[in-house]
């Protein structure tokens, strides 16, 4: 696998879960993960069905052929190439992917964690501010959904979907982050540009009460310029897929 030159999307389950595991340990590195409470999945290409971590295992122990298969109907189909059978994966985890990867169909990866700067925006009364450059790629479109306890009630799923809309980012109050794309490096990059902006909005409304927030005009600017230059996206994966490459040479067994 080389991973220089240009990101080109997966076409087969080997090539996704490498891709999925790569994720996992950028997430490990960036420091967002808790325990293993939280989780990634990607789409497997030509399947009804995404791949996640299995419980159990911490983010930096996620590799290619340990990550789990699993149907849009919910269900565990496979471990890597092994048999399922005593395999478990986090329940809600398979209530929230489910429920999104059947819901658009236009999703590829689903990204969701509970950093403390991200609960802590999730908590705000009008969410996540237009305080800063990275916030305004989500400025007036981003979704909230409600706090109804651990997400393991199955109903739960289309009212998240519904709040997500066709959103990248849902703020899930009292709870997290949860952000989409079409594909592993876009989901990512969303996650990242959110997490920094909840990083931005802690310190800002920690130093001042009236923070200078960024105009109508100038969000509605700002969403156009990231909307048209989604190639920084994918430069910046490949930039990343280089460091896990070094750091962490097992991700792909």
């Amino acid at each position: 696998m080389t991973v220089l030159g240009q990101w080109t999307a997966p076409t087969t389950e080997r090539a996704a879960r490498i891709e999925l595991a790569a994720a996992y340990r950028m997430v490990h590195d960036f420091g967002w993960t808790d325990l293993g409470a939280t989780h990634l999945s990607g789409a497997v290409p030509g399947e009804d069905a995404y791949l996640m971590l299995q419980s159990g295992l911490m983010f930096h122990e996620v590799t290619a052929s340990n990550l789990i298969k699993i149907g849009d109907d919910g269900e565990i189909r496979s471990s890597g190439d092994a048999d399922a059978t005593g395999v478990e994966v986090n329940p809600a985890g398979v209530t929230i992917h489910t429920a999104l990867h059947a819901a658009r169909p236009d999703i590829g990866s689903v990204m969701h964690t509970h950093t403390i700067a991200g609960m802590a925006v999730a908590t705000h009364r009008d969410g996540l501010l237009p305080l800063s450059q990275h916030a305004l790629r989500f400025a007036g479109c981003h979704g909230v959904h409600d706090y109804e306890g651990i997400a393991l009630d199955d109903a739960e799923g289309p009212r998240l979907a519904a709040d997500l809309g066709d959103a990248e980012l849902l703020l899930l109050r009292n709870h997290g982050l949860l952000t989409v794309g079409p594909d592993v490096p876009s989901a990512l990059s969303a996650l990242y540009y959110a997490e920094i902006s909840c990083q931005v909005q802690v310190a800002a409304l920690s130093s001042t009460d009236k923070p200078v927030l960024a105009s109508d005009e100038a969000c509605a600017v700002a969403r156009r310029q990231y909307a048209a230059s989604v190639g920084y996206m994918y430069r910046d994966w490949m930039a990343l897929l280089r460091t896990v490459e070094r750091r962490h040479p097992d991700f792909a067994n």
